[in-house]
């Protein structure tokens, strides 16, 4: 049986009394990226999963330490197995075990001599990051190494010649037979549903030619009421008493089945909600809090609706008052996440001692004056977003406790113990040039690359000017509730056609505000009231033209223009095509792209 214990694909290790390794099988090496001759023989059963030394479970069921078994490993699922009597089981994550980042299922149990002694601990290691964590696990046997095998919770079979040559109890259990001798010798396909015989047929085929030998596939099986359901198998071809066969670790996938096609529902829905959304972009020019029709608003809604089916952390860039909280916001409501909390910090605006407090919350008594519970931003948004405002003020110090919270790591709140993982997206923004702030030691690389998955950057508005009409109508109908005012007479959007806008939207609608609210309106390049005349001079039109690109001031000009002679004439477009000298199609076509239409 020792064969089948180094090829079976569960990882396992065993522990004698001393707390030395005894034996650390090829999955384990597989899962670990550590090989059995460099532990074999040691105590650093510890070294692929921590930083500094300190016991594993196996450790702790040798001892049979109950009390620091539920200390260590508090909030990981941990419990006494209901499978193994003795035996406990925990769960935890890993940055880096093996290479990868690892969920993994950890279950150990004691091995006792013929006094009833405990003279060693088995753990067994599961891979559970893609896959629904197993209900039952290994279990109990009087032998050491056989558990593995008849007494495992996963089910395990052995083909050879299309047959089965040997099953543990967990696979009879599976397919509703009462014991695993009733499943021996019976040809596979007999426990396969119809429609996937022919693949199964096939891969047996490709396990002869030892094509494809190591494989993990998803198959319809009947169990004996004729019930049909889905198994999961992870196949290998092994030596069996001189000649090839396949070792198989079968478990119901059922469940996992239909939460992966619940997901992909969910996909698709998002898919066409995606294109709902971007037809209904195409109609309204706005999306979310967001409005405008320019080119480079466009390509903005464009970026917001991949980052939301993407699930990805975003950086939004931008000057101050270009709507980067509107847009954190859009991508959210356009999520899977739409449901769950959008939590926005203002990270400048935190005095630095609070700052460990507000993000991961404290306990009461933690510190003077903590005289209740308090929840942490993390806390608040976990299970939707996290919206970091000027995320270039918080201080290295967090950043790297914050590092470790959103790569899984975990966080504990003031005066706690409990570790907490949030699962959270992250949106930050910041109108600073964070890589300046990297080279200067401001800001960490590692948090730098962290929140700096998905880029969005937000024009200002000088740079959409077209916009400016759409904008206006927008804050005029949000400020002005009675709707005295439909819109701004012309001398006051041409003054807002030359104006650079440096605060941007925000500039935009303390301006509209100040104009509704006191019937003036002051600019940097011009200055305004209800008494001055009518009608733009030719200086007016040229005013504030000479900050501008001349793309753009070619495009204010041309609107003040027209507007100047469709206000004149009273909207009469066959008129002022006339005295424009060109043809109506031609005006109609410059009025759209105007933002005149």
């Amino acid at each position: 049986m020792v064969s089948i214990l180094e090829y079976t694909p569960i990882a396992q290790f065993a522990l004698g009394q001393d707390h030395r390794i005894t034996h650390w099988n090829r999955a384990c090496e597989l899962l670990t990226g550590i090989a059995a001759r460099d532990v074999i023989g040691t105590d650093r059963q510890w070294t692929p999963f921590y930083s500094s030394k300190r016991p594993v479970l196996a450790d702790l069921v040798l001892e049979n330490d109950i009390a620091s078994f539920f200390e260590i490993y508090r909030g990981r699922d941990a419990g006494p197995s209901n499978v193994i009597p003795e035996a406990w089981k925990a769960t935890d994550f890993f940055d880096d075990l093996g290479g990868k980042s690892r969920y993994v299922f950890f279950l150990a149990a004691p091995v006792f001599d013929d006094q009833g002694r405990r003279v060693g601990a088995v753990e067994t290691l599961q891979d559970t990051t893609e896959r629904v964590l197993a209900e039952k696990q290994l279990r109990s046997s009087e032998e050491r190494y056989r558990f593995l095998t008849e007494k495992a919770a996963d089910g395990i079979v052995v083909v050879q010649d299309d047959r089965l040559v040997f099953a543990n109890e967990a696979a009879a259990e599976l397919f509703d037979h009462v014991t695993s001798d009733d499943l021996l010798d019976l040809p596979v396909l007999d426990l396969v549903a119809q429609a996937d015989r022919g693949t199964v047929k096939k891969m047996m085929r490709d396990f002869e030619g030892l094509k494809n030998a190591d494989r993990v596939v998803q198959v319809r099986c009947n169990a004996m009421d004729g019930r049909e359901f889905w198994v999961e198998a992870n196949n290998r071809v092994v030596d069996w008493q001189g000649r090839p066969a396949v070792i198989a670790t079968l478990r119901d996938a059922t469940e996992s089945r239909r939460r992966e096609d619940e997901i992909l529902d969910e996909a698709e829905s998002l898919r066409r909600e995606n294109v709902r959304l971007r037809s209904s972009i195409r109609e309204r020019y706005r999306l979310g809090g967001m409005v405008g029709k320019s080119a480079p608003m466009q390509e903005v809604y464009e970026l917001i609706l991949k980052a939301a089916s993407s699930g990805a952390n975003v950086l939004l860039s931008g000057e101050s008052g270009t709507g980067k909280e509107l847009a954190a916001r859009a991508i959210h409501d356009a999520s899977s996440r739409r449901e769950k909390p959008f939590v926005p910090v203002n990270c400048g605006a935190i005095p630095e001692p609070l700052l460990e407090s507000e993000f991961f919350g404290h306990r009461k008594g933690a510190f003077t004056g903590a005289q209740a519970d308090k929840m942490g931003f993390l806390d608040l948004a976990d299970g939707g977003t996290l919206f970091l405002d000027e995320v270039g003020d918080l201080p290295p110090s967090l950043q790297v406790k914050l590092l470790r919270a959103l790569e899984g790591g975990g966080y504990t709140s003031l005066g706690s113990h409990e570790a907490k993982y949030p699962e959270l997206v992250v949106f930050a923004a910041t109108n600073r040039d964070l890589k300046k702030l990297v080279r200067e030691g401001r800001m960490r690389e590692d948090f730098y690359y962290r929140i700096h998955v998905l880029p969005i950057p937000l024009p200002p508005l000088r740079d959409r000017l077209e916009d400016l009409p759409l904008l206006v109508e927008h804050f005029l109908s949000r400020i002005d509730q009675e709707k005295t005012m439909r819109s701004l007479p012309s001398r006051v959007m041409e003054a807002f056609e030359g104006y650079d806008w440096p605060g941007n939207v925000r500039e935009l609608q303390n301006a509209i505000q100040r104009y509704v609210t006191l019937n003036r309106l002051d600019l940097a390049h011009a200055s305004l009231d209800s008494t001055r005349q009518e009608g733009p001079t030719p200086e007016s039109l040229q005013k504030g033209l000479e900050d501008l690109s001349l793309r753009n001031a070619l495009a204010s000009f041309e609107r003040r223009l027209l507007r100047q002679h469709l206000d004149r004439h009273h909207w009469q477009r066959s008129e002022v095509a006339a005295r424009l000298g060109i043809s109506r199609k031609t005006l109609f076509r410059k009025m759209k792209a105007l933002g005149l239409s």
